[in-house]
């Protein structure tokens, strides 16, 4: 019998169940006994299809299998492993597919790119023609792909008509032809120039109620960008050859550029443009959107051949690890050429076989930079035109834990059955721990990608460990936080035990045993999946609670209180860890953090675990880091330029060296008396390295109340100084610390502070304190100022004004997420001003940021569509300040303009109280 066959009445049965909800026709055994054949051959021909992604595997007892070309006819998202039939029953089903989001369909959209797409979003969404979108990226990263995708959200939204178009321009292609490429843009009327026989719209007038996408936007010259940010301020414009006519257009604008925009553009251009979307490059890419993306335009080519592609693994993972210069665009030339060099080698009319032969020779030096691969697979990887189901590919480090995961499973079974001693069970337990944590700590690159989810996972288990500190007295440990957030970006919510016997057998009776065998651990593990699990709106699967509280009973220790922290860093799966755990347990308190090095882990690896080991935690007294053997000055060299504190660094680690520094941590040793007994007392070297810049000035902030709000003082010092090129260091610091240890902290040690800006005295001696309050008021302007003038001379008047700016009104519009900051300041600094000339005033400071900080509430209430409480005496204050009103009401038009808003007397009222009132 043949595959096609097999094929066929799989299909008649999938859609006869389908229908009748009769799935036993599906197991194995009836489909044998229906084509008379043996179970084995009839379960050889379904296994066959299923490798080639013809049939999906249903994984209940019996296996079934179902014609993936059925499901398709059903259901949107296809699958090649269901768990049961239920699962089928509830996938989403074609018809509902309409409401579903464009974005979806974006390689990306839940990863590297949600920010981006939260950002394109609220602008497109803004009322009226939505805000401006400048689509920053390298060449071919996808800038106009994703311009097309937001023309279709917007009919998606009903956001402009069915009918409404989707024009764009490469302004590259004219950069040498200005007036040609301003003709284009804005039309041209008949004798304008040479061979305008007619008058022509141009590319705006075609847009007109739809979208205008210009590419390359940078090769604009400024005459060209001053005409077009003229457009997008009063939606006119006017046709080349003759500036007296005046045309309407509503036009959603997006640009796109591979330049940084203070290179080329016009600051009054950019200032336009309040929503700016950084698109990664392909090499910035996590590694499962790189494959989705090959996995894209293969399936892409097999439609354009009409041939089924088989792909070697080998050659996806070379342009998966290749240096595409960000460019995706070459990507899918790469494959495009390797499909057609195939095609046009086959012999046949059957499958076409692609590999690395495929490649252009041109590209080839410069892809094959990937090493091989004893131990890789030299599968294929299937796409077909026909079914469209994309491959599975085999993820390594799911691979790994489940072998892990299961091991252990089998593990806890063989201890509660006897069949292993208790001190052997112990032992696997805490190797397999060693090994799952090393694996997924050095074979995921979450952290050099930027990957958005791990950042979030991150910060989410630090304010769970946080809250455990605070609430438990569990000490916070740099190491858990990064073991526990990468264990879970890397299995992403998915079982590793589904298909596991033992586990699903006797999960609930081994999650009993762990419970009782490891009391303290699962309480700690438990509570902190819970809260983690509740803050990330996500369920937390008992096996990874399982395998958390593994964790944290092999680390399980009375963390000590010392002032330095201390690191043991050794070649190895264990190595590290041995040492560490010994002399905790010998000195009765966890001094010691390990970091485990396989062999070929690269000085550049040990660096970024150390720096995300130390923005965990709390090291500004130093850090004691002790190393195993090798490239000690290249290691050191690469840190001292990440991490601002002092670090101990001391070679040739071995368990008496270990013991004796750990035991001058807990007499509180500094860091040079622990370097001098080492030197003086064991046969190694050692190097202390302290930051390179001692001696450049700061500013310190504080607050009584916490951290919060001295980095918000920070924030607004730095900005202000900025504008000013102060090249000052402003630092939040704890005011409990400053308070109590005075001058002995970290910051007085690295830097030459000279001045203290808070909520609170500190009461430092020799120090300036300045408050918050004062610098506000204009009180401690003087002082700072007098301060800052050995930096730099700093005109009096323009710091005042720019402090009051930012020390006030920033803060107070920074809810207002969609309108850029300094854009309203700017125009609504450009009302008031308006409003002192049409009223012949000059308002006091503080009137002046009173009207300044009430108009950017009021732009906001105008933008939302709110309004303000009811005035009952409303007529009788119109008649007596009628001319007044039509003066404010005058002023206020840049801000109607510019936010297409319109002023009401309400709130032209509350301003005139305020003009009126007290200053």
């Amino acid at each position: 019998m043949s595959e096609n066959k097999i094929e066929k009445y799989l299909e008649k049965i999938s859609q006869n169940a389908l229908d009748t909800h009769n799935f036993k026709v599906l197991e194995t055994y009836s489909i044998a006994q229906k084509l008379k054949l043996s179970r084995s051959t009839a379960s050889r021909y379904l296994n066959a299809g299923y490798d080639v992604g013809v049939f999906s595997k249903i994984q209940t007892h019996p296996v079934k299998y179902i014609s993936v070309k059925i499901l398709k006819k059903y259901f949107s998202d296809i699958k090649l492993n269901y768990d049961d039939v239920d699962e089928i029953l509830a996938s989403e089903k074609k018809k509902r597919s309409i409401h579903t989001d464009i974005f979806k369909s974006v390689i990306g959209s839940e990863g590297s790119l949600v920010n981006q797409i939260e950002e394109i979003k609220t602008a497109t969404l803004y009322p009226g023609k939505g805000l401006p979108i400048m689509l920053m990226g390298p060449s071919g990263s996808g800038k106009t792909f994703l311009a097309h995708k937001i023309y279709d959200y917007c009919l998606e939204k009903n956001l402009i008509r069915k009918s409404a178009k989707f024009q764009s321009l490469n302004c590259a292609q004219y950069f040498n032809n200005p007036e040609l490429l301003s003709s284009l843009l804005f039309g041209y009327t008949k004798g304008a120039f040479t061979g305008a026989y007619q008058d022509t719209p141009g590319l705006i007038e075609s847009a007109d109620g739809g979208i205008l996408f210009l590419d390359e936007v940078h090769r604009l010259t400024q005459s060209g960008q001053e005409k077009l940010f003229s457009f997008m301020d009063t939606g006119m414009y006017s046709p080349i050859g003759n500036d007296s006519l005046k045309r309407k257009a509503s036009v959603r604008l997006i640009f796109a550029t591979t330049e940084k925009l203070d290179s080329t553009f016009l600051p009054t251009f950019v200032r336009r443009i309040p929503v700016i979307v950084n698109i990664p490059s392909f090499s910035s890419r996590p590694q499962n959107e790189k494959i989705q993306l090959i996995d894209y335009f293969f399936m892409d080519e097999s439609k354009v051949l009409k041939r089924k592609l088989c792909v070697s693994n080998q050659l996806i993972n070379v342009l998966a690890s290749a240096d595409m210069e960000g460019n995706i665009g070459k990507l899918k030339n790469i494959i495009k050429y390797s499909s057609g060099n195939a095609y046009a080698k086959s012999l046949s009319d059957g499958e076409i076989e692609v590999n690395l032969s495929n490649i252009p020779v041109n590209y080839y030096k410069s892809l094959i930079k990937y090493e091989k691969f004893d131990n890789e697979s030299n599968d294929l990887s299937y796409y077909d035109y026909q079914n469209e189901v994309l491959p599975q590919h085999l993820n390594k480090i799911i691979t790994i834990m489940k072998d892990i995961y299961g091991n252990t499973v089998d593990r806890i079974w063989s201890f509660l059955n006897n069949e292993i001693t208790q001190q052997q069970f112990i032992n696997h337990i805490n190797k397999n721990v060693d090994l799952l944590f090393d694996s997924i700590l050095f074979h995921t690159e979450y952290k050099s990608h930027n990957d958005s989810e791990y950042e979030f996972l991150i910060y989410q288990i630090k304010s769970v460990f946080n809250f455990m500190e605070e609430s438990y007295g569990y000490p916070k440990d740099g190491n858990q936080i990064i073991a526990i957030a990468t264990l879970l970006r890397s299995k992403n919510l998915q079982s590793v035990l589904k298909t596991n016997e033992v586990w699903n057998k006797n999960k609930t009776q081994i999650v009993n045993e762990i419970k009782v065998k490891f009391s303290q651990p699962y309480q700690v593990a438990s509570r902190i999946l819970k809260l983690l699990s509740n803050k990330m709106e996500r369920d937390i699967l008992q096996e990874d609670i399982m395998m958390v509280t593994l964790y944290v009973a092999k680390n399980e220790n009375n963390i000590s209180n010392q002032i330095l922290h201390a690191v043991v860093v050794a070649h190895g799966y264990s190595t590290a860890s041995s040492l560490a755990n010994v002399a905790n347990r010998m000195l009765k308190t966890n001094i010691f953090q390990s970091i485990d090095m396989p062999i070929d882990t690269t000085t550049k690896d040990i660096e970024t675990k150390l720096v995300d080991y130390v923005n965990t935690v709390n090291i500004d007294k130093g850090l004691v880091l002790l190393i195993d053997m090798g490239s000690l000055n290249q290691l050191g060299n690469g840190l001292n330029e990440k991490l601002n504190v002092p670090i101990l660094m001391i070679d040739h680690v071995s368990t008496p060296l270990v013991l004796n520094v750990g035991t001058m941590i807990l007499q509180n040793k500094g860091l040079n008396d622990i370097r001098s007994n080492v030197d003086e007392n064991n046969v190694v070297s050692s190097k202390l390295l302290l930051p390179h810049k001692k001696q450049k000035k700061a500013i310190i902030t504080c607050c009584h109340s916490g951290m919060g709000s001295a980095v918000q003082i920070q924030e607004i010092i730095k900005n202000t100084l900025n504008k000013f090129d102060v090249d000052i260091e402003v630092l939040p610091y704890e005011f409990n610390k400053l308070s109590k240890n005075k001058q002995g902290e970290l910051p007085f040690e690295l830097y030459d502070v000279i001045a203290i800006v808070g909520t609170a005295n500190p009461n430092i001696s020799g120090i300036p304190y300045l408050s918050l309050d004062g610098l506000l008021s204009g009180e401690h302007i003087d002082q700072l100022i007098e301060i800052l003038s050995n930096t730099k001379s700093i005109d009096y008047s323009e710091l005042k004004n720019e402090l009051l700016i930012n020390f006030t009104i920033k803060r107070m519009i920074s809810s207002i997420t969609i309108l850029d900051p300094d854009s309203l300041l700017k125009i609504v600094d450009s009302t008031v001003t308006k409003m002192e000339k049409l009223l012949a005033v000059k308002f006091e400071t503080n009137k002046r940021v009173l009207l300044l900080i009430h108009e950017s509430g009021m732009v906001e209430r105008l933008v939302r569509n709110e309004k303000v409480d009811e005035q009952p005496d409303l007529d009788k204050f119109i008649e007596k300040h009628k001319k007044m009103i039509e003066l404010v009401h005058q002023s206020l038009s840049p801000v109607e303009e510019h936010y297409n808003v319109k002023a009401n007397n309400e709130e032209i009222r509350l301003i005139i109280e305020i003009i009126l009132g007290d200053d």
